[in-house]
C-alpha cells in the first residue's frame, strides 16, 4: 500500500511539474484578440478583393490583418503578426510580397501562402498565419473568431 501511495505522489508531483501556465498564444504563436468587424466590397478601398488573387491590409486583429480573395466570393483573414516572433518583435509584421500570393516576415524571413495560410519556403517558422473565419453575404465580408 505504501508502494502505491509512493507512485501515486511521484505521478501527481510528475505531472505538476510538466505543467505550465496557460498562454494567450494558444498553438498560433499569436496572442488571442477578438475580432469581429464587416467590410463593404462596394467600397472603392476594397475593389482588389473583387477578383481573384486581390488583398488588402484592415485594420483588426493582434497586428492588423490581410483580407485576400481566394476564389470567386470566397475569402481569408490572417493576422499579420508573424507566428514565428511577433511576441519578440514589433517588426515581425507579415507583409504581402509583390506576386500578391505569398507574404513574407521581414524579421524571419518565413514565407506564407495567401492562398492556406501555410509556410512555403524554409523559414524558421513552423506555424501556419493565423486565420480568422470569414463569411460573405454578396456585399459584406464578416470577419470574426
Amino acid at each position: 500500500m505504501v508502494k502505491r501511495v509512493f507512485l501515486l505522489s511521484l505521478f501527481l508531483v510528475a505531472m505538476m511539474a510538466g505543467c505550465k501556465k496557460d498562454s494567450t498564444t494558444a498553438t498560433t504563436g499569436v496572442p488571442n484578440v477578438a475580432v469581429n468587424f464587416s467590410i463593404n466590397v462596394d467600397n472603392a478601398l476594397y475593389s482588389s478583393l473583387l477578383h481573384v488573387g486581390g488583398w488588402v491590409y484592415v485594420t483588426g486583429g493582434y497586428d492588423g490583418i490581410i483580407l485576400f480573395c481566394n476564389g470567386q466570393d470566397s475569402y481569408l483573414a490572417f493576422d499579420r503578426g508573424c507566428p514565428y516572433d511577433c511576441e519578440t518583435n514589433a517588426k515581425a509584421i507579415i507583409t504581402v510580397q509583390a506576386s500578391g500570393i505569398t507574404a513574407v516576415c521581414p524579421v524571419c524571413g518565413t514565407q506564407y501562402s495567401l492562398y492556406s495560410g501555410t509556410i512555403s519556403n524554409k523559414g524558421p517558422g513552423t506555424i501556419a498565419l493565423k486565420q480568422y473565419t470569414t463569411s460573405f453575404d454578396g456585399t459584406y465580408i464578416t470577419v470574426t473568431n
